[in-house]
C-alpha cells in the first residue's frame, strides 16, 4: 500500500469531521496493524476495482455516542439504530470523499456495513497490509484502518 493511497483517507477524515460533525480531529502516528483493533461499533466500507480491500472506522462506545450526538444534533445515550446509521454514514462520506482523490485506481465502494458488539474485531484478508490511523478529538479517540491490495 502506498502513502499516496492513505493520504486521501487521512484528509477526508479530517474534513468530514470538521464539516459534517463540527469536530476537529487530530491524527496520530500511522502504524501497520499487527492485531485487529477492539471496538464497540465499526463502520466498514468495502473497496473494489483496481484494488480490493476495506476501510474500517472503529469506535469505542463513548466516542460513538458523542460523535453521533454531534452529527444528529441531539443527545444520544445508548447504542441504537440511529447511532449505527450515523457511524455508517460517516464511513460512507469519508470513503466517498477519498475516492475522488484516488481516481487512477477506478475504485468502487460498497454500502456501509456496521459491526457492533463490545470488543469486536474486524478481520481483513491476511495478504493485505492494514494501515491504522489513530485519531483524537474532544469526543474521544477512534481508529481508521485502511487495507488495499492490488488485484
Amino acid at each position: 500500500m502506498k502513502a499516496e493511497h492513505i493520504n486521501p483517507f487521512l484528509k477526508s477524515t479530517i474534513e468530514t469531521f470538521k464539516t459534517m460533525v463540527g469536530l476537529a480531529v487530530t491524527p496520530g502516528k500511522l502504524y501497520l496493524r499487527k492485531e485487529p483493533s477492539n471496538a464497540d461499533i465499526s463502520g466498514v466500507i468495502g473497496l473494489s476495482g483496481d484494488v480490493r480491500g476495506a476501510v474500517v472506522m472503529a469506535y469505542p462506545l463513548v466516542t460513538a455516542l458523542k460523535i453521533s450526538s454531534k452529527f444528529l444534533g441531539e443527545e444520544v445515550k445508548e447504542l441504537n439504530a440511529s447511532v449505527a446509521d450515523c457511524i455508517g454514514e460517516i464511513a460512507n462520506i469519508i470513503t466517498g470523499f477519498a475516492k475522488k482523490d484516488l481516481q487512477t485506481l477506478h475504485l468502487s465502494i460498497s454500502l456501509p456495513s456496521i459491526v457492533r458488539g463490545t470488543g469486536h474485531v474486524v478481520d481483513m484478508p491476511k495478504e493485505a497490509p492494514v494501515m491504522c490511523i489513530p485519531f483524537e478529538s474532544e469526543a474521544g479517540s477512534f481508529t481508521m484502518e485502511v487495507s488495499m491490495v492490488d488485484k
